[in-house]
């Protein structure tokens, strides 16, 4: 493969459809070629070389749309299934599946690698935005007396108003239960904790055998403790939680520890604390998430005082160790 095409690729410079679908293809062939533009994509995403701000391929006749804004925007019709599925490099694809009509109880399901968002309409025009590792199940149409989904991870919800038909948001432990309104959820299958933070409207949280265990008013958060089954509800400034959808993350007074756990999702990476000491400092901040990880390091380092390495691995999250900053 021509290098310097290969690089304009990367860098987002191509405009032609055949050599964008020339390089695509170049890409599949082979285990080899894969983990060439592998190694060029580790560099990107930690060097901070320039955005992939979005690239076409074809595939099987269909387009597929690459948005390396860290956002994808899907539109659900009932003649279309969408398919959110991992590709090449860890990028998200659309892939739209034919025209034929599909049957109203089939299910569709979004899976949002780490380091990426997505964001869906659902048939009855709900707006949801998906943060990185999150997973949703929802039906292509939705029909019978409730609208439900399924939620593994964080989600923003803006729910179509249908006093007939509430909306209902599954997890392993809880159901939230709405008619019209926004709110955010964080549910996390490894999460000790439940996060529910109402921004409009009015949704109750219910136990598994559907029992209202609470009821939530605008700027209120539930956090759930999965453990002790306990429900702790609070005024809370409602962007520290849903700040994520708009680009940017917000830290209140929370421990690196709690940091890294964010980095790791949003970055695609893993932390390593060399110095466990470390793990207990706190930071309050705002970083934009389009920055790339070497940039919000170095935010850390001055603010903090710690020192970072990184340790890439093709084909493999790359590892971020931190450490006390020598005396």
């Amino acid at each position: 493969m021509n290098k310097e095409k290969l690089h304009k690729f990367a860098l987002n410079q191509l405009v032609n459809q055949t050599e964008i679908e020339e390089i695509v293809s170049w890409i599949e062939a082979s285990a080899e070629n894969k983990e060439e533009f592998e190694t060029l994509k580790n560099l990107w995403a930690i060097a901070g070389f320039a955005n992939y701000d979005s690239y076409v391929s074809v595939k099987q006749g269909k387009v597929v749309s690459l948005n390396r804004k860290r956002s994808i925007l899907l539109s659900l019709t009932k003649y279309a299934a969408i398919f959110v599925l991992a590709f090449l490099v860890g990028s998200i694809s659309v892939y739209l599946i034919g025209k034929q009509e599909v049957p109203e109880y089939a299910l569709n399901e979004i899976i949002v690698p780490e380091g990426e968002s997505a964001e869906v309409y659902l048939s009855d025009n709900t707006h949801v935005w998906l943060n990185s590792g999150t997973k949703l199940t929802y039906p292509a149409q939705f029909d019978g007396e409730t609208r439900d989904v399924q939620l593994s991870g964080e989600a923003y919800f803006d729910v179509t108003h249908n006093s007939e038909n509430p909306f209902h948001v599954k997890t392993t432990n809880l159901t939230v239960k709405v008619l019209g309104t926004s709110f955010n959820m964080e549910a996390y299958e490894e999460a000790r904790d439940v996060n529910i933070t109402l921004v409009e409207g009015k949704i109750n949280l219910q136990n598994n055998a559907g029992e209202v265990l609470t009821e939530l008013a605008p700027g209120e958060n539930a956090e759930f403790n999965l453990t002790q089954k306990k429900i702790n509800i609070s005024k809370v400034d409602t962007e520290f939680y849903t700040s994520w959808k708009d680009g940017y993350l917000v830290f209140k007074d929370e421990t690196l520890e709690e940091i890294a756990e964010k980095f790791e999702r949003w970055y695609n990476v893993n932390v390593v604390f060399d110095d466990e000491k470390i793990k207990q400092l706190r930071y309050t901040g705002t970083i934009l998430k389009s920055k790339p990880i070497d940039q919000v390091l170095e935010i850390l380092k001055y603010t903090t005082g710690i020192e970072y390495s990184i340790e890439i691995i093709n084909n493999k999250p790359s590892i971020i160790h931190l450490k006390n900053k020598p005396m």
